[in-house]
């Protein structure tokens, strides 16, 4: 036969719950906001893979250099790209194998965003539990003290 259980917290130990699971709220926040960020520059960087397949060589062309920065360009290689493995580190790669790439970390991607989002709903739940908790205690405190005066 299951027996129920009753956990005792104290008022502090209920506020700091709370704390802690805010400031682990802020923190996945961040992460989601990064991991958004990155599957962007993933949808441009493949976006614009598929467009220099596309081209033909010597197209006229306008690179995004970033913050609003656009590069005039004459296209002259549409199947090689260079793609950083580590630091400045570059290697030439077939623009077909980035692409692909860009794939498979977009999926490892969007998969840590759904984690992410899970670890943030849990985080919400445990928030709205213990500001429940918190509330029942308070108004219990002041039934108390009402009955007291």
């Amino acid at each position: 036969m299951a027996e129920d259980k009753t956990i005792k917290l104290s008022g502090k130990q209920i506020v700091d719950g709370l704390t802690t699971e805010k400031m682990r709220l802020e923190t996945v926040q961040r992460n989601i906001a990064s991991i958004q960020n990155l599957l962007q520059e993933i949808f441009f960087a493949k976006e614009s893979l598929k467009s220099i397949k596309k081209a033909k060589k010597g197209e006229n062309t306008i690179i995004s250099l970033g913050a609003g920065i656009f590069l005039d360009m004459k296209i002259s290689e549409t199947t090689k790209v260079k793609r950083i493995i580590a630091g400045n580190i570059m290697l030439d790669s077939k623009a077909d194998k980035a692409l692909e790439e860009l794939e498979k970390q977009e999926k490892t991607t969007t998969e840590k965003l759904e984690e992410l989002d899970r670890q943030q709903q849990s985080i919400y739940a445990n928030i709205n539990t213990l500001s429940r908790i918190l509330t029942q205690a308070q108004k219990a405190r002041q039934q108390e003290t009402g009955k007291t005066d």
